[in-house]
């Protein structure tokens, strides 16, 4: 109504954000998304269609589309990042990226991205982006606490513990949206120290409060990891129940990728 037509498109690049954080419908997101595209593109906003344009790469990928053409169009946007300075422009495509990497337990891909990111938090401050980038950065350094040794296994646990404090310090003033993120991290904390009844209550913990709070790629995220853990315990029941919990999940939410449907297999992990 007041004519501010970058505010608009602003608000719209916030929305497309938000909607893959609370873990909408992939088909649904894509459709909207799309829309936001084809009108971005007749107001000539070309900076808020990049960031547009990076989320709906993510869920193309995620739901096994143009996948190679995804991946090239997020290389083209990070090099012309780079090429701008565009911290923030970086800072995004780095955070789906990551997404993904997680998602799929990536982790070697993983850590060489958090390690070359930069501070995110910093650049994305007042975000919820950098929110999600804290919980799945401390994540990549716990996953890669367990399978290290030596001076690498000691810096990854001290990393991971300087931003699960973090996290800890947003859930202790009230952010009810990172509840999850801490029985997750935690879980995977437990793991790493060799607490197993503490590691399977967190685990617990974290699937119940995904599921109460309508997170569905986190349900589907805190059933893969805890499938992991009862898999390196022996526990194949336990590791299958979960591994088929996370694969009814991430196909509720849309997620039809290759690295999903290998999840059908019992022994994927």
């Amino acid at each position: 109504e007041a004519g501010d037509t970058d505010r608009g498109c602003w608000c719209l690049i916030g929305r497309s954000f938000h909607l893959y954080m609370i873990g909408r419908p992939l088909d649904s997101i894509q459709k909207e998304l799309e829309a936001y595209i084809k009108v971005l593109t007749q107001l000539k906003q070309d900076t808020s269609m990049a960031l547009v344009m990076i989320v709906l790469t993510t869920v193309k990928k995620l739901r096994g589309i143009d996948v190679e053409a995804g991946d090239k169009i997020l290389e083209s946007t990070l090099a012309s990042a780079a090429s701008t300075e565009n911290q923030n422009l970086s800072s995004e495509v780095n955070l789906f990226k990551l997404e993904v990497f997680v998602l799929f337990q990536q982790w070697e891909k993983a850590i060489d991205l958090v390690q070359k990111a930069g501070n995110v938090r910093l650049i994305l401050a007042c975000l919820f982006n950098a929110v999600r980038f804290t919980f799945l950065e401390t994540l990549t350094y716990l996953k890669v606490a367990q399978s290290t040794s030596g001076w690498n296994k000691r810096q990854m646990k001290k990393s991971a513990h300087k931003t699960i404090q973090i996290i800890r310090g947003w859930a202790k003033k009230g952010n009810v949206n990172v509840v999850h993120y801490l029985h997750i991290l935690e879980a995977e904390l437990a793991v790493l120290n060799g607490k197993s009844s503490k590691a399977k209550e967190k685990f617990n913990d974290a699937i119940v409060t995904s599921s109460r709070n309508g997170f569905i790629h986190d349900i589907a995220l805190a059933h893969v990891l805890a499938s992991a853990y009862f898999k390196v315990q022996g526990d194949d029941d336990w590791g299958n129940y979960h591994i088929g919990k996370s694969r009814i999940f991430y196909e509720e939410w849309g997620c039809w990728s290759e690295q999903v449907k290998q999840l059908k297999s019992p022994n994927v992990m």
